[in-house]
């Protein structure tokens, strides 16, 4: 297994690098990777962190989990990519320096549409071909606002307008949510079809991973952005390794993943977001990941004076998994994200070819 000039021998770790783009006074960008290659041959799980470079907590996952300890008990092979933004982790910013868009809305997009060739597309084409050549599942380590609750984000599979579910789809899903069933956090549906288009939500990582390569994906949020919660690395560590066992690469019984933050698992729920109508100062009237029911308060927009504006109300039960930063809250901007109830939820959806 050799992917960049990281070439694992049969049981052991290798570290090397991925080129990702020329400087201009010489020298190159690289992304550091690990590969990790069992005794026998198995399925290869990708781990990727930091594509926003602010979001830091999925590095230590991959440190933890990429060693020669693994490599000696599983079969097959862990690849672990330490930083998709290296730019980003230099400077602290979500976004990296070769493009002022987010770096996860710029993979390959499975329609055909949208690609402009920038250097942040061509980086992410180039880390892309070896994920659509060798892997047979990835989980892309991120992270939210801070004060988020940990949870994981499935995307949707796209399918042509006019087709049926193909044997090929099922799989994909059935594979996609037993992985996400293992990895054991809160699981959150992504955005419909048409915001999954409007937003280029089909090009993040996860998104065309499972649409444009067919590649079984997961997106985690391991918490808070710019700083490593211990106990939610600690649950992610277990949740992969759970992963690795799902996938059949490593022996032995699952394990209890810890709920972190105790986000309630009664019902399905998607991903949206909640906004006010008013401009003012945030007060919050819950916790991120406390069950909420519909018609419940979830924040107030107050005035400088600590009176009431605009009480913001859950539309439907759910929970929130992160309010947005500050208190300043401006007419039709951002409270929180949320994720609310969706039993009737299908994550295959068709779209206009």
């Amino acid at each position: 297994m050799r992917i960049g000039t990281a070439e694992a021998r049969r049981g052991g770790v290798a570290k090397g690098y991925v080129d990702l783009v020329s400087f201009p006074t010489g020298g190159t960008e690289k992304a550091p990777v690990m590969v990790a290659r069992g005794e026998k041959e198995g399925p290869t799980l990708w781990l990727t962190a930091n594509l926003h470079g602010n979001e830091v907590a999925g590095i230590p996952v991959i440190h933890r989990i990429l060693t020669e300890e693994t490599a000696a008990l599983i079969k097959g092979s862990v690849v672990g990519v330490v930083t998709l933004n290296p730019s980003g982790l230099r400077s602290a910013e979500r976004r990296s320096h070769y493009d002022s868009r987010d770096p996860n809305r710029l993979f390959p997009d499975f329609r055909g549409d949208g690609v402009t060739g920038s250097t942040q597309e061509l980086i992410n084409e180039k880390v892309f071909g070896h994920i659509e050549r060798t892997a047979d599942a990835l989980l892309d380590l991120h992270c939210s606002n801070v004060g988020s609750v940990p949870f994981s984000i499935l995307d949707r599979v796209m399918i042509p307008e006019g087709s049926e579910d193909d044997e090929e789809t099922r799989s994909l899903l059935e594979t996609r949510n037993a992985i996400a069933d293992a990895f054991g956090f809160a699981q959150v549906h992504g955005s419909e079809a048409e915001r999954t288009l409007e937003e280029n939500l089909h090009r993040s990582l996860t998104g065309a991973c499972v649409n444009s390569a067919r590649v079984p994906a997961i997106t985690a949020e391991l918490g808070s952005d710019y700083i490593v919660e211990s106990e939610v690395v600690d649950a992610a560590v277990v949740g992969v390794r759970n992963v690795m066992r799902e996938l059949g690469m490593l022996d032995g019984e699952p394990e209890d993943v810890p709920n972190v933050g105790g986000v309630p698992r009664e019902f399905p729920t998607r991903r949206t977001s909640l906004s006010s109508p008013v401009s003012g100062l945030l007060r919050r009237r819950v916790e991120s990941g406390e069950l909420v029911r519909e018609g419940d308060a979830v924040a107030e927009i107050i005035d400088s004076f600590g009176e009431t504006k605009h009480v913001v109300e859950a539309h439907r039960d759910g929970w929130v998994t992160s309010f947005r930063l500050g208190m300043g809250v401006e007419e039709g901007s951002l409270v929180c994200y949320y994720a609310e109830r969706a039993e009737e939820d299908e994550l295959v959806e068709t779209y206009e070819p």
